[in-house]
């Protein structure tokens, strides 16, 4: 499982509990030690003999005497068992608090979190947690898209609010869980499951229960990504197929694999690649890309135009024209687009 480095806070949690845990397990090693060479020393026992009296008597089983003990031996027991079983007791207790917090919090969380669901709105929902979907949950997580997670594994869960990131335990094929997880309010769903089967489910009842949400799936064979078309995914990613195209790009053309890795990741910040959507009412509808001037005054390259109905213009000329509801694909460096918004949106909400 991929795990993002956790913050300092519960880095400190995660370390004050491992020392307590740590210091409980020496207190109850020092008590032990120091029965046994204590009968030992007294009463002239074997170590084994002498370890073996000293668990007898810390863990009240009330057997009998290993050996019959003089009276400093007696004293010693006494002693052992004032100090020894207290010992004992704290660590148990101790334990038995931690276990008790860890699950009345998790409870507790648990309402918690539902609530926080329930007031939750246009979020993206993801079916699964294994390796792939985290990945894609870390770049949307940086870029503060709210996410909520479903997945059978209570750990899964666990490790994802850890994150910051809302989760649900339970099967996604469900209804009553995909509606727990505000299904209606979403305005993505990702089913990542295993099986396509599971996920043409998840893809159908999405479909019933939110008609308006845009969704993305995965599909292990030709026939399931046949099918999740037709069920109406509106992006179907088949790893393997991804991955090996890859693969052959990075042999055949590396310098453009590393060219568009690098515009899509924008980590650098010398290259990145932005899409930018033209609403109805901006300034620019209507407009030319040269009257426009976006060149020169934010210095981004329009690679290619999207019309409202889908049909990509790669490669626009000054003369190609601007209309509502298009997406515009840009190219430049990060921080060429700071001052996009001011020219796209129109006045009254730039």
């Amino acid at each position: 499982m991929i795990r993002r480095p956790m913050d300092k806070r519960t880095f400190l949690s995660h370390f004050h509990t491992v020392r307590e845990g740590l210091l409980l397990t020496l207190a109850i090693v020092c008590v032990i030690a120091i029965g046994t060479f204590g009968y030992a020393a007294l009463e002239g026992w074997s170590l084994f003999d002498s370890l073996y009296m000293t668990v007898i008597t810390l863990s009240t089983v009330g057997f009998s005497e290993t050996h019959v003990l003089s009276e400093p031996g007696r004293w010693f027991t006494i002693f052992l068992i004032f100090v020894g079983v207290g010992v004992v007791m704290v660590v148990l207790t101790s334990a038995a608090n931690k276990i008790l917090e860890r699950e009345l919090r998790w409870i507790w969380r648990g309402g918690h979190m539902r609530d926080k669901i329930q007031s939750t709105s246009e979020h993206t929902i993801f079916c699964g947690f294994g390796r792939l979907a985290q990945v894609a949950i870390n770049d949307l997580h940086e870029a503060r898209q709210d996410i909520v997670v479903i997945d059978q594994n209570e750990e899964s869960i666990r490790d994802a609010e850890e994150r910051g990131i809302l989760g649900v335990i339970g099967d996604a094929t469900q209804d009553s869980i995909l509606i727990e997880a505000g299904i209606q309010r979403a305005s993505r769903l990702v089913s990542l499951l295993p099986k396509d089967a599971d996920n043409l489910y998840v893809i159908l009842a999405a479909r019933e229960l939110n008609p308006n949400l845009f969704t993305i799936t995965r599909a292990e064979y030709a026939a399931g990504e046949k099918r999740l078309k037709q069920a109406g995914a509106n992006r179907i990613v088949s790893p393997y197929r991804v991955g090996g195209q890859k693969i052959a790009d990075g042999l055949l053309r590396p310098h453009v694999m590393d060219f568009l890795e690098l515009a899509a990741s924008g980590t650098q910040g010398d290259l990145f690649i932005e899409e930018i959507f033209v609403p109805h009412a901006s300034p620019l509808c209507g407009k030319t890309l040269q009257e426009t001037d976006l060149r020169a005054q934010t210095d981004i390259i329009i690679a290619a135009i999207i019309s409202p109905e889908g049909e990509t213009h790669f490669n626009p000329t000054g003369s190609s024209k601007i209309i509502g509801g298009s997406t515009l694909i840009a190219l430049g460096k990060k921080s060429d687009f700071h001052g996009i918004e001011m020219l796209i949106l129109p006045e009254s909400t730039s």
